[in-house]
């Protein structure tokens, strides 16, 4: 059995990431004349602070801004919507029971994981029972 030792990273190991990572948002996403507009996910509130400092016009977004709420889940009509595609409209039900439940802002949101997972199950069974995501 092999056993692991953490790396030994220090502050000069620490700057340095913080340099590449830096130089890299910069060149891919500051100085690309084929970009004009870029969105990044998952980024916590302090990187804005330290790794993007050469960039600008960077606006945090969290799950509780109302104007980009939709955006975080399916909302119900885009769900019907594709259930109706795949002739799965019958299927509503149970995958409001299952999916949905997620509130951003002031808007009721499906979990956009769990509805595509499901609805591809069903196009192959329409009685499949839904799953865990």
């Amino acid at each position: 059995m092999m056993s692991y030792r953490p790396l030994p990273i220090g502050v000069d190991d620490f700057r340095k990431m913080i340099d590449f990572i830096r130089s890299l948002f910069e060149s891919a996403l500051k100085t690309n004349p084929y970009l004009e507009f870029a969105v990044i996910t998952n980024c916590l509130r302090i990187s804005k602070e330290s790794i993007f400092t050469g960039l600008n016009n960077l606006e945090v977004i969290s799950i509780l801004n109302v104007d980009y709420a939709e955006h975080f889940g399916f909302v119900e009509e885009e769900v019907r919507r594709m259930l109706s595609f795949y002739h799965r409209e019958n299927n509503m039900d149970t995958m409001k029971q299952w999916y949905d439940g997620y509130r951003f802002g002031n808007t009721e949101v499906y979990n956009p994981w769990s509805v595509i997972k499901y609805t591809k199950i069903l196009v192959s069974n329409a009685d499949a029972f839904p799953v865990a995501a």
